[in-house]
């Protein structure tokens, strides 16, 4: 599964808000790029795109640089996108909405919700006894809610959410497969040299020899 500059916006901004997005787009446009040319480009103040930021490389998306002013004598930072660690966190994310959907299924299936005409809010058995079976918001008696429309959304999503954990799966398999065989290369390659290597020590060696060999021949032939 290829992540779309348009799908790492989406899940850049479900870290940091919509607020960020234009950092967001900047950050993918170029890399590393100073904080304040950053907060030039989204005429944002320096603070609020340094705290965006620092939100990014809390969740491991984004790395930095940092090098002196030789004029002013402070630092500055460079930020760059890291693709590959927003892919691992929008599988973090997935796996851990994945485990909220199925808990809400669960509870969808165990116990038995309540709700008013207008659906001002919905509330377990529990709850709905706690407020005598009147919506605390209007004050109408409450239903008991068909939750088969519930349970068929939930489902849904979590059947979506298991395949696109899935794809990111096999993304991860086949780019291990790849460093282990790139390693397996290396090694070959390595052995090879090695082998050439000791092949090129021993040949001077085996040139004294044979040239000794063949001055004793000499001496023998002569006597």
């Amino acid at each position: 599964m290829r992540l779309t500059p348009k799908k790492i916006e989406e899940i850049l901004v479900s870290i940091i808000g919509e607020d960020g997005r234009p950092l967001i787009k900047e950050l993918q446009s170029k890399n590393n790029i100073s904080e304040f040319d950053l907060a030039t480009k989204t005429k944002k103040d320096i603070k609020v795109i340094r705290k965006q930021l620092y939100i990014l490389y809390n969740n491991n998306v984004v790395s930095f640089t940092r090098k002196k002013d030789k004029i002013k004598g402070w630092y500055i930072y460079y930020w760059t996108l890291v693709p590959e660690s927003v892919k691992y966190s929008y599988f973090k994310m997935n796996r851990d909405l994945l485990l909220h959907l199925q808990e809400q299924l669960e509870q969808e299936n165990v116990e038995l919700f309540f709700v008013c005409k207008t659906t001002c809010i919905r509330m377990n058995f529990d709850h709905a006894m706690d407020f005598e079976f009147r919506c605390p918001e209007c004050g109408e008696l409450v239903h008991q809610d068909d939750r088969k429309k519930k349970v068929a959304e939930l489902e849904e999503k979590v059947l979506f959410v298991k395949q696109e954990l899935a794809a990111l799966q096999e993304v991860r398999k086949e780019k291990r497969k790849k460093v282990k065989e790139k390693k397996k290369e290396r090694k070959v390659k390595k052995k090879i040299a090695l082998k050439v290597k000791k092949k090129l020590i021993k040949s001077p060696i085996q040139k004294k020899i044979s040239k000794k060999e063949t001055k004793k021949s000499i001496k023998s032939k002569k006597k």
